[in-house]
């Protein structure tokens, strides 16, 4: 099987294809350390054994980009069935809906944008030499990933491995998957701009749209998996470069902040279709629930009608109320709520590791119990 195929593909081998792809990125590097005599040695103030980069790269970040295929991929693929078969779209529309999932399908699978991708990724991971002979050469931070040439820093082998195999391979895993976001974004831009049947009594509270709020929830492993990355840059530079974990909890914020934002901008395409559904249907229902509150008053008040307990009357004024309750609470942003805290949350446990950057956990776990006792 290419190596391209284990890339690309979405099969059921999910394990197969992590063990496959991580080993080719990481066992050659502890090879090469070994060989070069950087893997653990006093010599450097960075061994290979000791810089938690190309630990979360290889051994965190391929794994879940490539579980990602099992997890995110589904979803559109769902999403989409349900836009065909469900009648949110309607037969007059559904000719433009397939040719914009056509597009979809061509521009995840097109060869040029997989080749860009590719050449982005080397190019990007290049950039990560100049960060090595920076702490270097700036901050006296020798590293596994360096050695001396005369006068001149130059890679090691491992560090050659590092920058143009292990390195792009993980980037081009997380582009591969951002160029999906946007192809998705872009195919959600279209959708909103059809003449779609929701419906604001739908049990959904998102018009017959919960569906993409929920799918949309889903990139959030996407950008975890990003927080992973630039925590293990973090954790680098609160090390072996002195930053301190207050110096870095701006750029957690901001990520975090940044990244619930590009999660829900898509959903905000479909936001003016909804305000129109609820502000239409809350005057609809609202008079529909007038003339039921009159009939009922009118029946056992005003009449002053026997056989209540007997009757149909009350449970379908509570129906009604229902229905009306699921109107009036109509999301205008098919996004649950409770949606937007987990996500918080899981973009947030890759950077707790940063807490013992300074403190190791035995010292944590003193506290905690001087505390106590």
């Amino acid at each position: 099987m290419k190596l391209t195929s284990l890339i690309l593909s979405n099969d059921e081998a999910t394990v197969k294809r992590i063990l496959i792809i991580a080993g080719i990125a990481w066992l050659p590097l502890v090879v090469l350390t070994l060989v070069d005599g950087t893997f653990y040695t006093a010599d450097l103030t960075m061994p290979f054994v000791k810089d938690v980069v190309p630990y979360v790269r290889v051994l965190v970040a391929i794994p879940l980009l490539v579980m990602a295929d099992n997890v995110i991929e589904p979803m559109m693929t769902k999403t989409t069935r349900y836009m065909v078969t469900s009648g949110v779209v309607p037969e007059s529309e559904q000719g433009q809906l397939k040719s914009a999932l056509e597009r979809v399908a061509y521009l995840i699978n097109a060869k040029w944008a997989q080749v860009l991708l590719a050449l982005i990724a080397v190019a990007a991971s290049w950039l990560f030499q100049a960060d090595y002979v920076d702490m270097w050469t700036e901050r006296n931070v020798t590293s596994w990933a360096l050695h001396m040439e005369g006068d001149r820093v130059d890679e090691t082998l491992a560090g050659m491995w590092f920058l143009l195999v292990a390195s792009p391979m993980v980037s081009f895993l997380l582009y591969r998957w951002i160029w999906r976001f946007i192809i998705w974004s872009v195919f959600l831009f279209r959708v909103s701009r059809l003449n779609l049947e929701l419906y604001a009594s739908h049990t959904d509270q998102a018009g017959g749209l919960g569906i993409i709020g929920y799918g949309q929830s889903l990139f959030g492993m996407l950008f975890m998996i990003m927080a992973a990355l630039i925590s293990s840059d973090l954790a680098s530079n609160i090390i072996y470069e002195g930053d301190k974990l207050l110096d870095v909890r701006t750029v957690v914020v901001v990520f975090i902040a940044t990244s619930i934002v590009v999660i829900m901008v898509p959903l905000l395409f479909f936001t003016s279709k909804l305000v129109d559904l609820k502000r239409r249907s809350l005057a609809e229902y609202g008079e529909l629930q007038q003339q039921i509150s009159r009939d009922f008053h009118h029946h056992w008040i005003d009449d002053k009608s026997k056989n209540l307990v007997d009757s149909m009357h009350p449970s379908a004024m509570a129906d009604y109320s229902a229905v009306y309750e699921v109107v009036s609470s109509m999301r205008v942003v098919p996004l649950n709520p409770r949606a937007i805290i987990v996500l918080v949350g899981v973009l947030l446990v890759p950077f707790l590791p940063l807490a013992l950057t300074e403190q190791s956990i035995w010292d944590v776990l003193k506290m905690i119990g001087d505390s106590v006792l």
